[in-house]
């Protein structure tokens, strides 16, 4: 099995493993909300329910006070001074008992009464509501008690059962059940599809961060192996001569120094990023201008641009007010400004200006060399990436310098890119923001 189709594998148990845990906490999502939707809606109708019978209970505690009539009308008292009963049929229904258990009012009930005949009295259950079924139908009620000195005398001292049919209330509920439960499952489904497509959304990143570090550690080992190559070469080749003296073996000596200076300075480079990827890197950004900042990274290069038949041109201008690490934007402008000489030809020009655009602060780098071409220009910040023709072996880079540029200016939520130099060479521009105080 060939290292990309591993990696293609374990890709693609990670999505699904991703896919899993995404589906997994929609639906567990789905299910929390939809038991708490419907516990809400059916305490709200229970409370409702309970609330009218509340009243009723009320109304019948505290009746109007009534003149006494000649000879008892005992059904008509209980006709005119309780609450008239709503007009859907069995929606409330009231039952007086004696304390024997008797029906004291069958011809208030009416139609009703053949529905409700069979309820017995029990005096246990007085003050507790209850849900009760009788034939099958199901009604809310609560038996209370009433006091001998109510105003009603068809109620007074008499065990009163109000009853509320909640036939309606039940049906709903149950539809309000149906319906959640397909909607559950019809968003379920809608989920099944998004936590596909987040899966692959989510992985995409991951996957180039898994190239991204492949393609690393090849390349940190490449760039390793060279010259711990040469520097064993070497010590082999001396080991072979053990009379020849320091001066004799000077050559070689020379050689493997220099590739422990290339080593040196490609483990450092390399320290450097794995410690802007680790955010363990310390900053010390403070508010400044320009001037405090440019003069330190520029001067030296003037002698060295100089010496070596090249012209270095100094245009700054402007003086806004920004906020960053003067160390860090000193080893940009060293890095920018190394490459720019290293890769401009004898008589060449090397050019260093600022301008403001916008909210934007532009550093300009330019110098005439050969240039680079469309496709490099995207590809010229990534880890180990040389030009061709420009950026090899032989002019002692690694290939990190640009990609420590960039992450310099990204930590200073800048931007940097490369644009042509016409009509010879490139410009590197970093846009740094400008603080208003």
């Amino acid at each position: 099995m060939t290292q990309k189709t591993r990696q293609n594998k374990i890709t693609r148990r990670q999505q699904f493993k991703l896919f899993l845990s995404i589906m997994a906490s929609f639906a567990i999502l789905f299910l929390t909300l939809g038991i708490i939707i419907f516990n809400l809606f059916q305490s709200s109708t229970y409370r409702s329910i309970d609330t009218d019978i509340r009243n009723q209970v009320v109304s019948i505690k505290k009746q109007p006070s009534m003149a006494k009539k000649v000879g008892p009308a005992p059904n008509n008292a209980i006709d005119q001074n309780k609450k008239p009963d709503p007009k859907a049929p069995f929606q409330a229904s009231i039952l007086v008992f004696d304390k024997n258990g008797k029906l004291l009012n069958k011809t208030s009930l009416g139609n009703r009464y053949s529905v409700l005949k069979n309820i017995k009295l029990r005096k246990r259950n007085v003050n507790v509501k209850q849900t009760l079924v009788v034939n099958n139908m199901n009604f809310r009620s609560m038996l209370i008690k009433v006091s001998n000195k109510n105003n009603n005398p068809m109620y007074a001292g008499h065990y009163i059962l109000i009853m509320q049919n909640i036939d309606t209330q039940i049906q709903a509920i149950k539809n309000f059940e149906e319906i959640l439960i397909i909607t559950f499952f019809i968003f379920w489904i809608i989920a099944l599809v998004i936590s596909y497509f987040l899966a692959r959304i989510n992985m995409l990143p991951i996957v180039k961060s898994w190239k991204q570090q492949t393609e690393f550690v090849n390349d940190a080992a490449h760039e390793l192996r060279t010259p711990l190559t040469i520097i064993q070469g070497k010590l082999e080749y001396m080991l072979t001569k053990p009379n020849k003296t320091i001066l004799d073996e000077a050559e070689a000596i020379s050689v493997s120094l220099d590739e422990v200076n290339r080593l040196n300075s490609l483990t450092n480079n390399l320290l450097v990023l794995a410690r802007s990827d680790s955010a363990t890197t310390k900053y010390n950004f403070e508010m400044t201008t320009p001037e405090f900042f440019l003069k330190d990274p520029i001067e030296p290069f003037k002698d060295i641009i100089n010496s070596q038949s090249k012209v270095f041109q100094i245009n700054l201008h402007h003086h806004p007010t920004l906020l960053l690490d003067r160390d860090k934007i000193k080893q940009l402008l060293i890095i920018l400004l190394d490459n720019a000489t290293k890769y401009t030809p004898k008589n060449g020009t090397i050019k260093i200006y600022d301008q403001v655009e916008g909210t934007k602060y532009q550093l300009v780098i330019s110098d005439t060399g050969i240039g680079i071409s469309d496709n490099d220009k995207e590809k010229i910040f990534g880890r180990f990436y040389r030009v061709d023709k420009s950026r090899n072996t032989n002019s002692g880079g690694h290939g990190l310098g640009l990609a420590i540029a960039k992450q310099i200016v990204d930590i200073h939520h800048g931007h940097i890119f490369v644009r042509d130099n016409l009509p010879q060479g490139s410009e590197f521009v970093i846009e740094l923001p400008i603080k208003h105080i």
